[in-house]
């Protein structure tokens, strides 16, 4: 099972940001950053070009991984985005993985336990909401093709990027299959780290959105390294 991973910065947090994760769980040969930085100093690194603004990242930046997968990684059975201030467990989620098929068309996230925090009369703990993109969204190739295939067939309207894949899911007639990872976390890092500290094999937790607190990044590598 081949996994590459992309990790989204910019030029803004390549020192605050990308630099520690390049230093901590970033530094394998199946993690490349994409970056708006055309002078970048990231060991291994992609530049895609001035970034579009959005509440997230932009859809647009979606679509350019995708046929940079499809062009230089064809070979790989999953592909990962995943935000860069967030923590990675990878070979947590190489061993997740191995339990599905991967030729079928699976997207994989965090559709649940974002919903829980931000709770309220419009949002539901069900699968009808958008995955939290912080923790990342994992695709496997063939899931990436019927993506390419929707965004070639449907204009849509968003600006945000997880919330965009919603709405072409939505439109996908099932023949994605949507998957929630208990493992993936959106929020709450600092009450996930209390917990996990003494119990490091814990599966339950695979990748954390640190949501901007870069402390919270060398905790969890320090702990991961003790055990």
């Amino acid at each position: 099972m081949k996994l590459i991973i992309f990790i989204h910065t910019c030029e803004k947090y390549e020192e605050s940001r990308a630099k520690l994760i390049e230093s901590t769980w970033g530094n394998r040969e199946d993690i490349v950053f994409i970056t708006d930085n055309p002078k970048s100093s990231l060991t291994r690194h992609i530049y895609i070009g001035e970034y579009k603004k959005g509440p997230t990242y932009h859809p647009e930046n979606v679509i350019k991984m995708f046929h940079i997968f499809m062009e230089k990684y064809n070979d790989y059975d999953y592909f990962m985005m995943i935000d860069d201030d967030s923590y990675l467990y990878v070979d947590k989620l190489k061993m997740y993985l191995s339990f599905f098929d991967k030729s079928d068309s699976y997207l994989i996230g965090d559709f649940l336990n974002w919903v829980t925090v931000h709770s309220g009369p419009n949002i539901v703990c069900d699968y009808m909401k958008w995955p939290g993109g912080g923790p990342g969204l994992v695709f496997t190739k063939k899931a990436i093709i019927t993506f390419l295939q929707l965004i070639h067939k449907f204009n849509i309207n968003y600006t945000n990027h997880d919330v965009w894949l919603h709405h072409l899911f939505m439109l996908s007639n099932k023949t994605i299959k949507r998957i929630h990872c208990p493992g993936f976390h959106q929020f709450n890092a600092p009450e996930l780290l209390k917990k996990y500290v003494n119990n490091f094999e814990d599966n339950s937790i695979i990748s954390v959105h640190l949501e901007h607190n870069m402390s919270l990044l060398q905790k969890l590598h320090n702990n991961s390294n003790i055990h």
